[in-house]
């Protein structure tokens, strides 16, 4: 028996070593080429011979050790010439990477799995089962294990299979996508044999880390890996008790004295017939929350939303914090939705327009100035405008009533004929003016003389002197002695316009009103034919007669407009809309003395006030009454987040007005930007405003598992191997993995030089060497 193994194990070596001489061979690359080389070669051989030593003086054993030294040197030259190779060809095993990543979120929290368990209880439980399967796994391979939520943080293995997991999960999103193209993408020169996932399926992630799982899946099993889903959570939780502020509604701008509506909806899961009390609290000066309003909801089997209005009437200034919060019930298990807030600016006051427009068609259409003129003064939030329309068949209305309120700062009659009120209404009207209010009169076939106002209180108010023989009859065409017709280019007069607030249109204010389009027509007014405190601005720029279109005066206590043009809304239609919306509101501004004369005046305009997290805010900063002959405006921006730090940003060097983008949203709370701007190296002033990003808990919110999602993932990989498996299944599935052998395998080819190692240079000099001392040792040349 002894003999016998003995003989087996000689074999075994026998066999061994043939198939290492199998798998070596020679390899042979002379210089030049094979014929070059053959030709070298004999001539190589030949050498010694041809110069073989011819000296009678020798003896036949010192000529046969001169020969032999040439000889071997010869040979030497031969062997570097065809320069030989040793190639050895071996058959390695490769040891493969096996990636297990665990979704560590939030939401893995939730108790649905195994048993009532966790979905993170049950993942610890059963990866703690399966230490001896990694244990035995990771003598065939390299197990690297992974937890992600928003981020992805690697997890130590020891020695006995035991995959260190935290105690309980705590992160805030599920990016599935992002996190399996991030550990790909790390171990790209690894020759991965699978990638297990578990996770509850559900994509809970906001950029810029929400990549689609499927088509990052997609790409990795182009690369031949398959994708094995465990499944963890068996069924949906959107059913749990939850109390929740939705929808809030509310005007981000309002002013001091004057009512403001916030609007909510409460959403309501589970806590039938139990009462639910709702606040409303707004911020004080010191920074705290007081409650302003309360509403109690009594909750309602089959009823889920309960929509909910508060009101407050801030008294100061400012930009002050608002926030809807309902009370905690007990058995809540997402309470961080229960309040949501925003911010509200509060202006001085507001100014109140009240448009009073004639139902006539105004030079072939139908109202169209006072439509423009509207959407205009709308897209000021601190401009609040009413509109009367008047009906002709209705002759003589009454609106002494709504003006006894004297809630009406601004006045813009348009187009509106002298009987479309009665005498007191008008007498009103004017006497409101008179005591500080502001008139403006708008062109119109029925406007100024033409309207029959020479007969009426609006004589005494307006700059301009009307006469009684300037009738425009209603049911006549237009009388052409009291209307220019167009086309009128409006020009600032170089007198006062040009330097007067009202007619400011902003950096190149000059170019502005040189691109302007024409107007349609206006009324005739006179220059010799307006009161003593009457001032031109603007006039129609012809080859005739350069007529008033734009004339001001101050009756009493009050300013007005007799503004001749009604088709502004040319400038509109060609492109100038903010040129259109900046004359109009400087108008109103004007008329109710809160033009900007103290100054430059800085200010920020955010494009939300609330908005969620990783969203951009766009916002726009400027300055007002701004000298244009001065140099650029230089703007220094940032933003203070919520936890304190200062993130700076960058804005262009402009004129008044420049616009700018902040993306570093991520982070719930209050952020604060600051705006200070310089010109020509003196500060111009500064300004604030905060928006605010809400505490979202998008793994508790909606916390359901998703595990058809999940087999999704694995079904695009099953080319490759990848299946869904049931949580359950965990622990066989690794013991069947450990139990499989690694089948890939790799050649590696390795040579051996000979012909350029020292060596061979050591031998062939020795030998040259000695032929030459023997040589002169036997006196030969």
């Amino acid at each position: 028996s002894n003999g016998s193994h003995h003989a087996s194990a000689q074999h075994a070596a026998h066999d061994l070593f043939l198939a290492h001489l199998l798998l070596m061979h020679w390899t042979l690359d002379p210089i030049g080429g094979s014929w070059i080389a053959t030709a070298v070669v004999v001539a190589l051989l030949m050498l010694p011979w041809l110069v073989a030593p011819r000296d009678a003086t020798l003896t036949p054993r010192r000529r046969q050790t001169l020969l032999a030294l040439r000889t071997t040197a010869t040979l030497l030259l031969m062997i570097a010439w065809v320069r030989p190779t040793i190639v050895r060809v071996s058959v390695e095993t490769l040891r493969p990477t096996l990636l297990i990543l665990i979704d560590s979120s939030r939401s893995m929290s939730v108790e649905d799995a195994l048993d009532g368990d966790s979905r993170w209880g049950s993942v610890r439980r059963l990866l703690d089962a399966s230490d001896a399967e990694l244990r035995r796994l990771s003598k065939t391979q390299d197990v690297r294990a992974f937890r992600f939520d928003r981020e992805v943080t690697p997890l130590s293995i020891d020695d006995q299979g035991r995959i260190g997991l935290p105690s309980s999960p705590d992160g805030r999103e599920t990016t599935i996508g992002a996190s399996l193209e991030e550990v790909f993408n790390q171990e790209a020169d690894a020759l991965l044999s699978g990638v297990v996932l578990l996770s509850d399926g559900a994509q809970r992630a906001t950029s810029p880390r929400d990549a689609a799982p499927l088509s990052v899946v997609q790409r990795i099993s182009a690369e031949g890996t398959p994708v094995f889903a465990v499944a963890v959570g068996e069924r949906a939780s959107g059913d749990q008790p939850d109390i929740a502020i939705e929808d809030l509604l509310v005007s981000d701008t309002a002013f001091a004295s004057a009512p403001l509506d916030a609007n909510a909806t409460l959403r309501v899961t589970g806590f039938p017939n139990q009462p639910v009390r709702v606040r409303l609290l707004w911020e004080n000066a010191r920074g705290g929350m007081e409650t302003v309003d309360a509403n109690r909801i009594e909750v309602r089997p089959g009823i889920g939303e309960y929509p909910m209005t508060f009101r407050h009437t801030p008294s100061e200034p400012g930009e002050w914090k608002l926030t809807v919060e309902a009370e905690t019930l007990e058995g809540e298990t997402l309470r961080g939705n229960n309040r949501t807030s925003t911010f509200v600016t509060v202006r001085e006051g507001g100014i109140r327009v009240l448009y009073l427009v004639g139902a006539t068609r105004v030079r072939g259409s139908p109202w169209i100035e006072q439509r423009f003129i509207r959407q205009s003064l709308a897209e000021s939030p601190d401009l609040s405008v009413e509109r009367v329309v008047f009906d002709y068949r209705r002759l003589r209305a009454d609106l002494t009533e709504r003006l006894a309120s004297g809630d009406v700062d601004v006045f813009i009659v348009d187009n509106l004929d002298s009987e479309a009120l009665n005498r007191a209404s008008w007498q009103s009207l004017a006497e409101l003016v008179q005591r500080g209010a502001g008139l403006a009169m708008i062109g119109g076939k029925q406007s100024f003389g033409a309207g029959g106002h020479a007969m009426t209180p609006m004589a005494d108010v307006l700059p301009v002197v009307m006469g009684r023989a300037e009738r425009q009859p209603l049911d006549q065409a237009l009388r052409t002695d009291l209307h220019l017709e167009g086309p009128l280019k409006m020009r600032p007069s170089l007198a006062r316009g040009v330097r007067h607030p009202l007619l400011d249109l902003g950096e190149s204010s000059s170019e502005v009103w040189q691109r302007l389009p024409e107007l349609d027509g206006a009324n005739l007014l006179s220059r010799d034919r307006l009161k003593p405190n009457a001032v031109v601005l603007a006039e129609a720029d012809d080859q005739r007669d350069a007529r008033p279109l734009l004339v001001i005066g101050q009756p009493g206590l009050g300013r007005a407009i007799a503004f001749a043009a009604d088709s502004t809304f040319r400038w509109f239609l060609a492109g100038e809309r903010e040129a259109h919306r900046r004359f109009w509101r400087q108008v109103v501004l004007w008329l109710a003395k809160k033009e900007d004369t103290s100054g430059a005046a800085v200010y920020v305009e955010l494009g939300a006030r609330r908005v969620a997290p990783g969203a951009r805010v766009d916002f726009a900063s400027g300055v007002r009454g701004i000298e244009a002959a001065g140099g650029p405006i230089q703007y220094d921006a940032s933003v203070v987040l919520p936890d304190g730090q200062q993130a700076p940003l960058s804005l262009p060097l402009g004129g008044d007005r420049v616009t700018g983008v902040f993306t570093n949203t991520r982070l719930a709370g209050d952020y604060r930007v600051t705006v200070r701007a310089s010109q020509d190296g003196q500060l111009l002033g500064q300004a604030e405003s905060r928006f605010l990003v809400p505490e979202q808990d998008l793994e508790l919110e909606r916390p359901g598992a998703e595990p058809e999602a999940l087999a999704r993932l694995a079904r695009a990989t099953e080319a490759s191997g990848g299946r869904a498996l049931a949580l359950e299944e965990l622990p066989g599935f690794l013991a069947e993995l450990a139990s499989q052998p690694p089948t890939q395998k790799q050649e590696i080819t390795s040579k051996t030089t000979l012909w350029d190692k020292w060596p061979l240079l050591i031998a062939l000099v020795g030998l040259m060497s000695t032929e030459w001392w023997l040589r002169r040792q036997w006196g030969m040349p």
